[in-house]
């Protein structure tokens, strides 16, 4: 904003000033012209002169603005590196465990963002069990992706407890603890790069084999071969250069590279057919690992082995697509808007 104000000013004044000192040469000319003391064509040549060397004094303008804006950029950088880091490795996680079987237990959890009194979870109770596919429903703002921030530890609960294999997550290193979890986040984080680096992203010494075999069961294998350099093609800022489901399967295949106890999908479906996103589920579920599904799609949430309804950071129905659909009425809402009629399936 700041190189941008800066623009915006010292353009006019330099065109102000250029014309005011051609207007100045043009009327000294003039009379130079007059008492003979200078020729029509020196006036002429000093006007551009005088042109170029103003036009010149205009980059002074743009070099104002790439200086302001690095040193805007080189201040956000050292805001990030002077950060204090809020989450560390407690005392009790001195020992390395791992995440080894994908048990997932929310006991009596609840969470409000740091410095602020608005609760996002509140006495959130339930259990995965390991291998199970879950999906969680929920309206926007009901605390879905808060839930998947919490099991990586990105933030810590106010009160309660979450375990994984029946420890604390407290107690897992923080590394070993995102090492067992495979999590592709609503926005598609994808860099400039070629495909095998973004990929890369997920396990950095991941053979060719093991990338070709994540992106077939993320169902991007064959739109990558399609492409100029397949696994070579350089991808531009944020995947610009791939379409919405191509970019979410291609985050996806980054996640199962690492081979993942626990996935976690955070509404990364979205943009797929139900034709590749069934083919995908379906090779999710040949992996040992425990899924859990942010959707909107009730298509989606049917096929999972149980659905945990959300509602303003409480857990107000827990059960398959059958049970939810006799039991609940916020999940026949949903489906009713989706598919026009419940009492087929009740």
């Amino acid at each position: 904003m700041y190189a941008l104000r800066v623009t915006e000013v010292t353009i006019p004044v330099l065109l102000i000033f250029m014309n005011l000192s051609v207007i100045a040469v043009l009327w000294f000319g003039k009379i130079e012209v007059q008492t003979g003391a200078v020729s029509v064509g020196e006036v002429v040549a000093i006007v551009n002169y005088a042109a170029r060397i103003t036009t010149a004094f205009s980059m002074f303008s743009w070099i104002i603005m790439v200086f302001s804006r690095a040193r805007a950029s080189a201040e956000r950088v050292t805001d990030v590196l002077n950060e204090e880091i809020d989450l560390e490795d407690t005392i009790e996680s001195s020992k390395e465990y791992g995440v080894t079987n994908g048990e997932i237990e929310f006991d009596k959890v609840s969470f409000q963002f740091p410095n602020t009194n608005i609760p996002i979870l509140q006495n959130l109770s339930f259990s995965i069990t390991p291998g199970e596919t879950v999906a969680v429903l929920g309206a926007t703002g009901a605390g879905k992706t808060s839930m998947f921030q919490l099991i990586l530890r990105l933030y810590d609960v106010t009160s309660g407890e979450i375990r994984i294999d029946g420890r604390s997550i407290k107690d897992y290193k923080l590394k070993s603890l995102r090492d067992g979890i495979g999590y592709v986040p609503q926005e598609d984080l994808l860099f400039t790069g070629s495909i095998k680096d973004n990929l890369a992203w997920g396990k950095e010494n991941a053979a060719y084999e093991e990338m070709v075999k994540a992106a077939s069961h993320a169902q991007i294998h064959e739109t990558i071969e399609k492409l100029p350099d397949r696994y070579d093609t350089l991808l531009g800022q944020k995947g610009v250069n791939l379409s919405g489901g191509q970019k979410q399967r291609l985050s996806i295949a980054r996640a199962l590279i690492k081979n993942p106890r626990i996935l976690l999908l955070d509404d990364s479906t979205s943009a797929l057919d139900l034709k590749t996103e069934a083919k995908l589920l379906d090779s999710i579920s040949k992996y040992k690992c425990t899924t859990m599904i942010i959707t909107q799609k009730i298509s989606t949430a049917k096929e999972a082995d149980k659905i945990l309804l959300l509602e303003d950071g409480s857990l107000i129905g827990s059960g398959d697509h059958d049970y939810l659909l006799k039991h609940s009425s916020l999940y026949q809402a949903i489906y009713e808007s989706q598919f026009g009629e419940v009492k087929a399936e009740c």
